[in-house]
């Protein structure tokens, strides 16, 4: 598997014409419903709002991937959905969201629009859903 950081000049190049991304998830931060080998495709937008799965870069160059918690002036505070540590995000270190993902093995490609995922957005919200899935890995 390639590093994110060598193909990270294809995916903005791909991403700055408008086109989707898709690259394989290395990690635990966003189980249950991202493992790693699973599969993830990017969109670039203008803006990100409150339960967006967003891939950015850190300050220290580390690639992540988490979700959007709230929404600021011009930061995003963001934590992935199997931590309990908020992190603030300035919006311009946010590459692009997540529009879907395929599970690894799988064919089936999952749209974040469909009532499952709503309803597990939702869920995620939930301070006792965090609590539980932080503590019980």
């Amino acid at each position: 598997m390639n590093r994110i950081e060598d193909i990270y000049p294809i995916m903005r190049e791909t991403l700055d014409r408008g086109n989707t991304f898709t690259f394989p998830v290395k990690g635990t931060s966003m189980q249950p419903l991202l493992h790693t080998n699973d599969s993830v495709t990017l969109k670039s937008f203008e803006s990100y709002k409150k339960g967006d799965i967003v891939f950015f870069i850190r300050e220290n160059g580390q690639f992540v991937l988490h979700r959007i918690r709230k929404a600021k002036n011009d930061s995003f505070l963001i934590v992935g959905d199997h931590q309990t540590q908020v992190e603030e995000v300035p919006q311009k270190y946010v590459i692009a969201k997540v529009i879907a993902f395929k599970k690894y093995g799988k064919e089936k490609i999952n749209n974040l629009n469909g009532f499952r995922y709503r309803f597990y957005s939702f869920m995620c919200k939930s301070k006792m859903f965090r609590w539980f899935n932080s503590h019980f890995r």
